[in-house]
């Protein structure tokens, strides 16, 4: 099991030149459209993880997860990694913040601040 919440959702990418290039109702549409695909995909994909756990049930697998202690020692090891690598790019500074307030909401609360004092981003 991963220790990450899944991501499933898509989106499309395309020049800014040819972006800019349509109406205001294409891009309108692009952009429905390519939420409703992403919904979609994403649902599929959900629908056939449940289904998986019932097979892989029928089967006998037993599916482990990492422990607490274990999901500990590895923010401790990591989240300092992850700051570093960050804090390459300004870019990757301010999305990896989206993804650390992510790791530290309550949907996910793997990173707390205490793992995080005395690191920064240089934002």
């Amino acid at each position: 099991m991963s220790v990450y919440q899944p991501v499933d959702l898509m989106d499309i990418t395309v020049s800014q030149t040819a972006w800019d290039a349509l109406s205001p109702q294409m891009r309108q549409f692009v952009e429905m459209e390519t939420h409703v695909y992403s919904d979609m995909h994403h649902a599929a994909i959900q629908k056939a993880d449940q289904e998986a756990w019932g097979k892989f049930a029928a089967e006998g697998t037993e599916v482990t997860r990492l422990s607490q202690d274990d999901v500990e020692l590895l923010t401790e090891v990591a989240v300092p990694i992850w700051f570093n690598y960050a804090n390459r790019d300004k870019d990757a500074a301010r999305v990896f913040k989206i993804q650390l307030d992510y790791m530290m909401s309550g949907s996910l609360g793997y990173v707390t601040p205490a793992q995080i004092e005395g690191l920064t981003l240089d934002l």
